[in-house]
């Protein structure tokens, strides 16, 4: 079983920052930062701007909401990826590497989706949509089918124990890996790992 596949979502016909790619400042919107006005301040008064401009107008909100991510995210990414990934509501490519690669390096532990999203500086409902929105999956799915390949893995590569195998990929017992694998792969562990052994042609 692999990983769930990168499914971008499809872009908008109509961009909702197009005001932005025609070239009008945001400046024009929000205005530089004021005399004595630190990156906090500025990030308050951007976020103020963006709810006050909601419901009026909605590309004042999204170039406040632009100037915002940029500010607190300028070391990590640059604004044009940035603005993409806002755009489609789409975790942007560093985000979605921090994300796998974290899950990859702990799947013998618990990982809380709190960590994840802290990772991609995100809060934990947004990280969900974003991260379902990337992968085409939520991320519990995403973890627990990476945990379910790495344990076919094992199963095929090594003569560990099933007990040892669930504990080895982030299940609390045997009887939790079998539960999960049954659902996932349709056969029980043991039954799978037999089938695989006697016919290693077999597709994982």
């Amino acid at each position: 079983m692999t990983s769930a596949a990168f499914v971008p979502a499809p872009q908008r016909a109509t961009p909702p920052l197009a005001v932005l790619a025609m070239g009008i400042s945001d400046r024009s919107f929000t205005g530089p930062a004021k005399d004595g006005e630190n990156s906090t301040a500025l990030l308050s008064r951007l976020l103020s701007d963006a709810f006050d401009a909601f419901d009026r107008d909605q590309d004042v909100a999204r170039a406040s909401l632009f100037r915002a991510v940029a500010l607190l995210d300028a070391q990590q990414v640059r604004p044009a990826a940035r603005l993409k990934a806002l755009d489609l509501g789409v975790l942007a490519p560093w985000q979605a590497k921090k994300a796998v690669a974290y899950i990859e390096a702990h799947l013998d532990t618990p990982i809380p989706i709190e960590e994840l999203a802290a990772l991609a500086r995100l809060s934990r409902s947004y990280f969900s949509r974003a991260f379902k929105a990337t992968f085409g999956c939520a991320p519990q799915t995403f973890i627990q089918d990476r945990r379910i390949s790495q344990a076919q893995t094992l199963m095929l590569t090594t003569d560990e124990p099933l007990c040892s195998v669930a504990l080895a990929c982030g299940f609390s017992d045997q009887a939790h890996l079998s539960r999960i694998f049954r659902r996932l792969a349709g056969d029980s562990p043991h039954a799978w790992r037999r089938a695989r052994l006697a016919a290693p042609h077999l597709d994982a």
